[in-house]
């Protein structure tokens, strides 16, 4: 575990989080840290988390050092504690007790907690888990890590014809999540075999993959990577959920969407966004077509009037 060094697991969650108390309990938690770990671990890699945690747990592990080891577990530490926070505050922001689930009031009463109040404290503790996760994903890509560039995740994204979130963000903005770009890769490479392949042929395909693309292929390969982020954003969409994409996206399709309720993404929602992409998608991939139908069939030089002398009164046939 990289937390609880000498017990003092409370004063580096008030540290990271700013929003738990050094006099709380650490066992209380420890379980949800253990959980959120794991699940970081996995979008990160097995290697780049087991390296934060031998340095935590060696003797070279100093909290006022500078060390590129010291930052990466700084930056693996927030949103392990960021998302046990959510987890945590799921379970006892409110009093559990025979009656139901209450809200403490200054005065010492209860009462029952209107759904908003949920969804609303949800989305905010969500938001800054997933600001964490970029800020890693950030720092991981920024300073190439081979424990990073060997990984799992990294190792797909190699596969993919859109390989960085600007490129991505040149058809469908994501307000700058890379949290959200990497969710989207396993949805991107089955695009590419899913719609890009069986339009462009498997050669070309496999052609495409090279570096750098070869200049007859150039065309079709511009209009796949507008096809790529429409069609994965539809998959992923209709597979997970619209609450997966960055909230300033979901607002755009949301006509019901309200600050103070922002986790009312309704049905019409989504059947907005979808109609939207899907619109921009067909047309993206009827381009690919075009351009694969161009260079297979290349428009031949012909001279479709020719040159007669207008001194001629008769023509042939």
């Amino acid at each position: 575990m990289i937390f609880n060094k000498n017990n003092q697991g409370a004063t580096e969650l008030q540290r990271l989080v700013g929003t738990y108390f050094r006099s709380n309990d650490f066992s209380a938690i420890e379980s949800e840290i253990t959980s959120a770990a794991g699940a970081v671990r996995r979008l990160i890699g097995t290697e780049v988390y087991d390296r934060a945690d031998r340095f935590y747990n060696s003797m070279a592990y100093d909290t006022q050092s500078d060390t590129l080891d010291q930052r990466l577990l700084k930056a693996i530490q927030a949103p392990v504690a960021q998302l046990a926070m959510v987890r945590f505050y799921q379970q006892n922001t409110l009093s559990h007790e025979d009656g139901g689930r209450k809200v403490k009031i200054n005065d010492g009463s209860e009462k029952m907690p209107w759904q908003w109040q949920y969804d609303r404290d949800d989305d905010a503790l969500l938001d800054r888990y997933y600001r964490s996760l970029d800020d890693l994903y950030i720092f991981l890509e920024e300073t190439s890590l081979p424990e990073w560039d060997e990984s799992p995740l990294r190792m797909k994204l190699a596969g993919c014809f859109i390989q960085d979130l600007d490129t991505f963000q040149e058809v469908f903005p994501l307000e700058d999540s890379h949290r959200m770009f990497y969710i989207l890769v396993p949805f991107m490479l089955e695009v590419q075999d899913r719609i890009i392949r069986p339009v462009v042929g498997d050669q070309a395909f496999e052609s495409m993959k090279e570096s750098p693309v070869p200049a007859e292929l150039a065309e079709q390969y511009a209009a796949a990577k507008r096809c790529i982020p429409l069609y994965a954003i539809i998959t992923a969409v209709r597979r997970m959920s619209i609450k997966v994409l960055p909230t300033m996206i979901v607002r755009r399709f949301s006509a019901s969407f309200q600050g103070s309720r922002g986790g009312n993404m309704d049905d019409a929602a989504t059947r907005a966004l979808l109609q939207s992409v899907e619109a921009e998608a067909i047309g993206a991939k009827t381009e690919l077509q075009k351009a694969v139908t161009k260079r297979r069939q290349p428009v031949r030089e012909a001279d479709l009037v020719p040159q007669n002398s207008r001194e001629k009164k008769y023509f042939m046939t």
